[in-house]
């Protein structure tokens, strides 16, 4: 990937202030969790309390989902920017009146939570209104690595304050501020580009009158007209479950991290430095590689080539237990490859979703991506756990390499839609 295409699209005022905007909102949230899951962990020594702040973080998703994206093609983007990092600023300085109450962040937690219902969609729906189809894949390597990055830098962050802050006070103070920033990238932005189709009339003049403030029957038309666009377009349908999937995949890595550090005999400490630094460096390798080869391979090839890498590399890691102690170079190769070849699907299956999205759909298909995402992340942890438990995390890893692969080699010889996905220009 050219070096001017990187410093072109960073020149693109609106991709960058969304950019910046998402870059702050992701970091407060990791941060935000971070801190809070800490707390009520100290507090109870539960691992359920813990379990009820990640359900009421999910709540939102499973309760607003199928709906939000409707709202988000009708309403301004900007606005919702503004509005989501803004409320999510003041949201959060009631956490100052909680003390060492648990029950309290509950509530909190899914109020601002609600606000990202609308915020990460609305992104999604923007970036193919503000840039050129050539800069899709260049931009969503960039939302990615800012999406896992921010996880990151927020756990750090979280972490440093927790030790050096006098007063842990001052971090919701600090979180408040960068919600803030987001919120003054999010004003500098145009109107024009960000605008909704306005086709869903709201009249709040009789706030508890809601079908006088809002055309239910225009509403409910237009979610059936989403899901009815959805369903029949194959090259949305099918990249929207798979990248459903791949969250899925992550989820499950989060979960096994600590026991897979355990397979590899290397302390918790390191496998940040052994596993996940390199997989975000083999990322951004994918992320490039693709960004060459997308316009010139086509995007089927891809996508069942990363599907293949993957399962193999989970049967790998299986085997690595069968080493005394596993080689250090053959960890990092393989944490890599697995970064690249998540690249190879991920950006593939983006670009696919922008590419046959039109303008008046893209809310509710984004939404529906966001959606999807957010319960694959979910229910995976809570199935993961039991089956390391029941199976051991060699034999999963084992079976779910075969799956992969057993996927890959179905999708090649069965469906239709992977056979026919883009061309060599598209």
């Amino acid at each position: 990937m050219k070096k001017n295409k990187f410093i072109k699209i960073l020149s693109n005022k609106n991709f960058l202030l969304i950019w910046l905007s998402q870059l702050f909102s992701l970091i407060s949230a990791s941060l935000l969790n971070f801190v809070l899951i800490g707390r009520i962990y100290s507090s109870t020594q539960s691992t359920v309390a813990v379990g009820f702040f990640l359900f009421f973080y999910y709540l939102p998703t499973m309760i607003l989902g199928p709906f939000v994206g409707v709202f988000i093609d009708n309403w301004s983007k900007k606005k919702i920017f503004i509005f989501s990092n803004l409320f999510q600023s003041v949201i959060v300085l009631t956490y100052l009146g909680v003390s060492q109450k648990i029950w309290p962040i509950y509530a909190i937690v899914l109020l601002y939570s609600l606000c990202d219902e609308f915020f990460n969609p609305a992104v999604l729906a923007s970036v193919p209104g503000i840039i050129g189809k050539n800069y899709y894949p260049l931009a969503n390597s960039l939302l990615f690595l800012t999406t896992e990055s921010s996880t990151i830098l927020g756990f750090l962050a979280g972490g440093m304050m927790i030790k050096f802050l006098p007063n842990q006070n001052l971090i919701f103070g600090i979180v408040s501020f960068l919600l803030l920033l987001a919120t003054l990238f999010s004003l500098s932005l145009p109107e024009k580009p960000f605008e909704g189709s306005k086709k869903l009339k709201l009249d709040f003049s009789d706030p508890l009158n809601l079908s006088k403030n809002l055309d239910l029957a225009e509403f409910w038309q237009q979610i059936k007209e989403g899901y009815s666009f959805i369903k029949n377009e194959s090259k949305v349908l099918f990249p929207l479950l798979l990248l459903s999937g791949l969250q899925a995949l992550m989820g499950m890595g989060m979960i096994v991290f600590p026991s897979l550090a355990q397979m590899i005999k290397i302390s918790f400490a390191d496998a940040s430095f052994l596993l996940i630094i390199p997989t975000i460096f083999g990322a951004l390798i994918g992320g490039a590689l693709v960004g060459k080869k997308i316009r010139k391979i086509r995007k089927n090839v891809l996508v069942i080539g990363g599907l293949s890498s993957i399962g193999i590399i989970c049967l790998f890691f299986s085997g690595l237990s069968l080493f005394l102690t596993p080689p250090f170079i053959l960890v990092v190769f393989l944490t890599v490859a697995l970064g690249i070849s998540y690249m190879f699907i991920y950006i593939p299956l983006q670009v696919l979703i922008q590419e046959n999205t039109p303008f008046d759909v893209r809310g509710r298909v984004f939404g529906t991506l966001s959606t999807l995402i957010t319960l694959g992340s979910f229910f995976p942890m809570l199935i993961t756990t039991s089956l390391v438990d029941l199976l051991g995390l060699q034999i999963v890893l084992f079976l779910f390499g075969l799956g992969i692969l057993t996927l890959a080699f179905f999708a090649k010889k069965n469906f239709q839609l992977i056979l026919s996905l883009g061309n060599k220009n598209g």
